[in-house]
């Protein structure tokens, strides 16, 4: 079966993949790479809100790193903690930690021990990018 293998200097390069190869227990199996960061607490995401919707983050504390995607290349980080509050590290024009406000990307929590959600309070639809860090 080796002579058949393909030489790690003659195998294809790309950019990205479709699916990472691993094992559970004796089983060879197929995890999309998305799958895999967030198991590991890392999640990045590019999503559309409409306006009023928003996205719950599958953590409740972290570090995040988020743009509105929209309307600018500026990036705010925040620390976040499972009690709805945190530390903003880096501030970016439209969006608000903490709080719902209008007219902005919202990042918050409305309950001690709940997970945090980024909602649309802008009328129209805009492109949000983050990263969370568990």
């Amino acid at each position: 079966m080796a002579e058949q293998d393909i030489r790690e200097d003659q195998m294809t390069v790309v950019s990205s993949v479709d699916y990472v190869r691993g094992m559970k227990g004796k089983d060879s199996v197929l995890i999309i790479p998305s799958s895999l960061m967030t198991q590991r607490g890392i999640l990045h995401k590019s999503l559309s809100l409409s306006p009023g919707e928003q996205y719950e983050l599958p953590y409740g504390s972290g570090l995040i790193m988020i743009q509105n995607a929209s309307i600018s290349y500026g990036k705010a980080v925040a620390t976040i903690l499972g009690d709805g509050t945190g530390i903003v590290i880096a501030e970016a024009g439209g969006i608000n930690f903490f709080s719902e406000v209008e007219d902005r990307i919202c990042v918050f929590s409305n309950k001690a021990g709940a997970k945090y959600v980024i909602k649309n309070t802008k009328n129209i639809a805009q492109i949000v990018a983050f990263t969370f860090i568990e």
